[in-house]
């Protein structure tokens, strides 16, 4: 049993079931579903909705993909850089919290520590 509770294991079941999470916004962007569509209206994007349900669709696939994972990961947290950014410049109050971004932002790179793969490595070379 405890081959399978490996670091990369607990980590490629993290990223599974936080991008299976994503998928519904994603395919709701792809699909062009009325309140995707509304929500980017209120940011002048609506015409982007689909570009940015593809970008969000390759950045998931190559996250759940071990050997492009580091690629996925900088690709997310850009993707949820930007949905910080769109809420916080909201003018309706109503869509400016930023809760949702931030945790998914640190899931993102939580999730990818786990799996071993550091994004930016610090300290001395060893």
């Amino acid at each position: 049993m405890k081959k399978y509770l490996t670091r990369e294991n607990i980590g490629l079941v993290g990223a599974i079931g936080m991008c299976g999470f994503l998928l519904l916004g994603t395919f709701g962007k792809l699909l062009m579903a009325q309140e995707a569509i509304d929500t980017l209206k209120l940011g002048g994007l609506e015409g982007w909705t689909r570009i940015i349900g593809m970008g969000e669709l390759a950045s998931i696939i190559l996250f759940i993909i071990p050997k492009t994972m580091r690629l996925g990961a900088m690709l997310l947290a850009a993707y949820f850089g930007g949905v910080i950014m769109f809420h916080m410049s909201h003018p309706d109050p109503e869509f400016q919290p930023i809760t949702a971004g931030v945790v998914f932002f640190t899931l993102t790179l939580a999730i990818s520590w786990i799996r071993g793969i550091e994004l930016i490595k610090l300290g001395k070379k060893e």
